[in-house]
């Protein structure tokens, strides 16, 4: 892939993270993303079939990001919180809530499972008690799908609650959970 490519492809990618920070998925259209971006139409489709696919993209870019940006996150959980925190906004705009027809929590449950399966392999993340959840289970798939239903199930009770649940107080319940169930 040309440098050119992946600077237009990024810059699109970018273009939808600012656009969801400012309102729902569901009222952001193609038009809006190619103006934020500075593209015209035919190079949107060039890169995308439609904002759905581009979403997609969204997702892999922060899941990169993500996994990449983890110098200062001692756990997943903090891991992300940190995220959450970072895109507030992002998740608001991506809650069913604001979406008549489309529930996009399937994906983001998809890059919690990746997150958490990619960990599971991380020889430095082994000291991690939900880590120690999958290692110790018997069945890990089956754990790192009731681990990330937990999670979302979190993220849900977070919206529901605008959001406003403190940073410290989601770490200490969701590490305290799983520090016990990890013994």
């Amino acid at each position: 892939m040309s440098q050119v490519t992946k600077r237009t492809e990024k810059s699109i990618i970018t273009a939808m993270i600012s656009l969801l920070q400012k309102k729902p998925f569901e009222k952001i259209t193609v038009g809006d993303i190619c103006d934020e971006a500075l593209i015209n139409h035919s190079t949107f489709y060039r890169y995308f079939n439609d904002k759905y696919s581009l979403l997609h993209s969204v997702f892999s870019y922060l899941l990169d990001d993500l996994l990449n940006n983890t110098s200062n996150a001692k756990t997943i959980v903090s891991q992300i919180a940190d995220f959450m925190e970072k895109n507030a906004k992002f998740m608001h705009h991506i809650s069913p809530q604001y979406q008549t027809k489309a529930n996009l929590y399937p994906e983001f449950r998809s890059i919690l499972r990746d997150i958490v399966k990619a960990k599971s392999k991380d020889p430095e993340s082994q000291n991690d008690p939900l880590i120690k959840m999958i290692t110790n289970s018997d069945t890990p798939e089956l754990m790192i799908s009731f681990i990330v239903g937990g999670l979302i199930g979190l993220v849900e009770y977070l919206e529901d609650n605008d959001f406003n649940v403190s940073y410290e107080k989601f770490i200490d319940f969701t590490e305290g959970i799983f520090a016990k169930w990890s013994k």
